[in-house]
């Protein structure tokens, strides 16, 4: 008998303790309904709601989140914490229901309200429960100062990568196009994503390419590379013999490509002509890395005649052409 009212005793202890954990469960509170994540451009208006069921007294607030474990508080219930004209916090109570939603509005949005944001219970010093949205907001495509270069060097013959880095949102494409449309090292007119590869580059690949970072919003964003190819000097020679009478003047001729600018001189049975009463040399640069050289001779006399070498040097390497002044031979007409 004993027994039997202890037993029964501890049924009704169950009873009451499950009744008990019952009514705690089903009077916790719970954040129901929350705004999904928002896109939205600078200047849009958007509000974010957070409907908490069973709210009862409970503090509900809206917060933003700074790091990993930080937020910076907004709103508590229908207060505002923080002083900015563009927010807006409404708390609309459904005391049958035990019901609020908590609308927290942002005028006018800047590129710095971009993040995420939470909605949070506080239940006590040490516990909350929170949900939380993401709001992006589109922005053009900018190329970063910081990681896109303005100009790049290669050695003929090797393979080079440019890249090229944009921000904004959404995340921006890259393209790439040559100055003045010109054909691209790997064909056609353009090329995409955000490295600019080159294989065994050549001389005629100089020149400037433009990065192109778009994301559809606002305008393309462009940038001009510079490229620029060193090679070892190579020399052409429109005339390599010249005839010309005693007494007259004489000029004689070589052009040379070079990257970086090569320096240029005249030499005769080995040993380097000077500017004198007698020899002029001009050195003259072009466009698309062209020196013309050009050796004058006053009044040539019988030593003159002979082979003559242009010879151009840069830090690749060298070059030298071989020029030949004769005298013309006029023949004499039979009597």
């Amino acid at each position: 008998m004993h027994f039997s009212r202890l037993n029964n005793v501890w049924w009704g202890f169950l009873v009451w303790y499950c009744a008990l954990a019952s009514v705690a469960a089903t009077t916790a509170p719970v954040i129901s309904d929350i705004t999904a994540d928002l896109v939205s451009s600078v200047g849009d208006d958007i509000e974010f709601n957070c409907t908490v069921e069973n709210v009862g007294r409970m503090s509900v607030s809206w917060a933003k989140r700074t790091s990993e474990i930080g937020s910076v508080v907004l709103s508590m219930r229908s207060i505002l914490s923080l002083s900015d004209p563009r927010y807006t916090i409404v708390e609309t109570l459904d005391d049958k229901a035990n019901r609020a939603t908590y609308t927290f509005k942002i005028t006018k949005i800047e590129s710095t309200d971009m993040g995420v944001y939470e909605c949070q219970v506080i239940l006590t010093a040490t516990d909350k429960i929170t949900k939380k949205l993401s709001l992006s907001i589109k922005h053009p495509a900018i190329i970063s100062e910081e990681r896109t270069p303005k100009s790049m060097l290669v050695t003929e013959g090797q393979n080079l990568e440019v890249n090229c880095y944009a921000d904004g949102f959404p995340q921006p494409t890259i393209s790439w196009e040559r100055e003045n449309r010109a054909i691209m090292p790997a064909g056609g007119t353009n090329s995409e994503g955000h490295t600019l590869r080159i294989k065994e580059a050549h001389r005629l690949d100089r020149g400037g390419y433009y990065c192109i970072a778009s994301n559809g919003v606002g305008q393309p964003d462009r940038r001009l590379i510079r490229i620029e190819v060193e090679f070892r000097p190579q020399i052409s020679v429109q005339r390599p013999k010249i005839a010309q009478m005693l007494n007259h003047a004489a000029e004689l001729e070589c052009t040379v490509q070079a990257y970086p600018a090569p320096a240029v001189f005249w030499y005769r049975n080995g040993s380097k002509l000077q500017s004198n009463s007698n020899y002029q040399i001009s050195n003259t640069a072009s466009s698309h890395e062209a020196t013309t050289s050009v050796l004058r001779i006053s009044s040539i006399n019988e030593l003159d005649f002979g082979d003559y070498y242009c010879n151009a040097t840069n830090k690749l390497g060298h070059a030298d052409a071989r020029l030949h002044l004769f005298q013309p031979v006029i023949p004499v007409p039979s009597m």
